[in-house]
């Protein structure tokens, strides 16, 4: 009976043992599995492609939509290397990918995205310039649908040296569309049009280049962001970072006719003269710090307040992205990271043709204290969210450990869910030399 009872025990022992080395085989494979997985779903490469050979530059918006009517999709635009003009829609559900080339062979220049705007039937506009050049539109036959459109048109606002396109539709003023642009003198215009593109007003312009007459080159940068009913904000600097060494950042807005500070004080009438620089209230003062900047992103927080993000200079081969909110009072201006250097790859020996451009930062324009940047982490560029929290930021990587560099991420305006992000990889030398992809935020296991 002890014998037995001692055999029994020795066996439950060895069985114990046996089941507690499994276990911990388990617990090894359960790990690995996990490392594994949770590294794959961040590799580049295991997005999805949702356009092949495309790159886009970071003016000309919006560049991707979200429109839901009879069917439900995104709309996004670039140009390949071959420089033709392109646009894509991908279905919600089916996760089809239509494509159709809005101009054949261009230019190769990023400069020419498109950008697309929806008419109130569903019927897309699509616009876009060469890289100081003339500027195009074309509308869709069919609302929703992008596989016909009719003839292309050139307008000329003005002169035939426009760059970058930024339309905007305000339902309170009738859907009135404006349309913003870079000048034949270099000069932030616009005009407008009261019969869905058909005819435009005489253009104006919009902000007035600083010290035109001792820089005739110099050329302030915009970036555009509107409610859709009846205010749009702008964000502008002095000019290119490489022209002005302390390039600073400014922002108004306009509503019912009128520009505005940041604060609600008046600046002047549509009807009026250009803004000049000297009228309007800076986000960020370059002087100040002599270090310059540039724009990227302008928004409208759920408090009504205007939220900017945008890069400072200390270096060339040094960006840092900062983070800018208006309290009712003054801006709040805070560093979010490093950015690392330069984006634009060059063989050894080559200079850099644009050392200022850096991986690219966007915000969700549904709520912008959600960030979505490209920086650098090793050896390449990686995409990345950044969530404001109280005074705190909490980090999502988007991807991570790559092997290409991921930039010049885009969140795609207009939709309401969880955020749908597209984002550039591949090789980018130059705006006229890119060997890229498009790629969204969705995991290709998860189809």
């Amino acid at each position: 009976m002890i014998k037995r009872i001692l055999g029994i025990s020795k066996l439950e022992g060895l069985m114990e043992s046996k089941m507690r080395e499994t276990a911990v085989v388990f617990l090894v494979f359960i790990q690995v599995f996990f490392v594994f997985f949770s590294r794959a779903q961040f590799q580049a490469t295991d997005y999805i492609v949702v356009a092949e050979d495309a790159a886009w530059c970071w003016f000309s918006d919006p560049r991707a939509v979200y429109y839901k009517g009879a069917n439900e999709q995104i709309y996004y635009a670039y140009i390949n290397s071959k420089g033709d003009v392109v646009i894509n829609s991908r279905d919600s559900r089916s996760k089809e990918v239509r494509r159709f080339v809005l101009h054949k062979e261009l230019q190769i220049d990023d400069h020419n995205v498109p950008s697309i705007l929806f008419l109130p039937d569903g019927r897309l506009i699509a616009f876009y310039t060469e890289h100081n050049g003339r500027f195009f539109m074309r509308i869709s036959k069919k609302p929703e649908d992008i596989t016909e459109w009719g003839e292309e048109r050139v307008i000329p606002f003005g002169g035939n040296r426009i760059t970058y396109s930024h339309p905007v539709m305000l339902q309170d003023e009738g859907n009135r569309i404006y349309m913003f642009w870079r000048g034949s003198d270099w000069q932030p215009s616009f005009s407008f049009s009261d019969d869905l593109g058909d005819t435009w007003s005489d253009p104006k312009v919009l902000i007035a280049s600083k010290n035109i007459k001792d820089k005739p080159r110099n050329r302030p940068y915009l970036k555009v962001h509107s409610d859709g009913q009846d205010r749009i904000d702008f964000i502008f600097t002095d000019g290119h970072p490489s022209v002005e060494p302390t390039n600073s950042v400014y922002h108004f807005y306009y509503k019912k006719g009128m520009f505005h500070q940041t604060n609600g004080d008046l600046i002047g009438s549509i009807e009026g003269p250009a803004i000049k620089h000297q009228h309007v209230h800076k986000v960020y003062a370059g002087e100040k710090d002599s270090i310059r900047a540039w724009i990227a992103d302008v928004a409208l927080a759920k408090d009504g307040h205007p939220v900017v993000v945008y890069p400072r200079f200390p270096q060339d081969t040094d960006h840092r992205y900062h983070y800018a909110k208006w309290n009712g009072n003054r801006w709040l201006d805070e560093e979010i990271c490093k950015a690392g250097g330069w984006m634009p790859i060059v063989e050894p020996g080559e200079k850099v043709r644009e050392p200022h451009y850096s991986g690219g930062i966007s915000l969700n324009h549904r709520d912008p204290s959600n960030v979505y940047l490209s920086r650098k982490v090793g050896h390449f560029f990686e995409v990345e969210h950044w969530k404001k929290k109280g005074k705190n930021w909490i980090t999502t990587k988007i991807t991570t450990e790559s092997e290409i560099d991921n930039v010049r991420p885009y969140v795609v305006f207009g939709f309401t869910g969880d955020p749908i992000v597209l984002w550039m990889t591949g090789i980018y030398n130059h705006y006229t030399k890119f060997n890229t992809d498009i790629r969204i935020n969705e995991w290709l296991n998860k189809n």
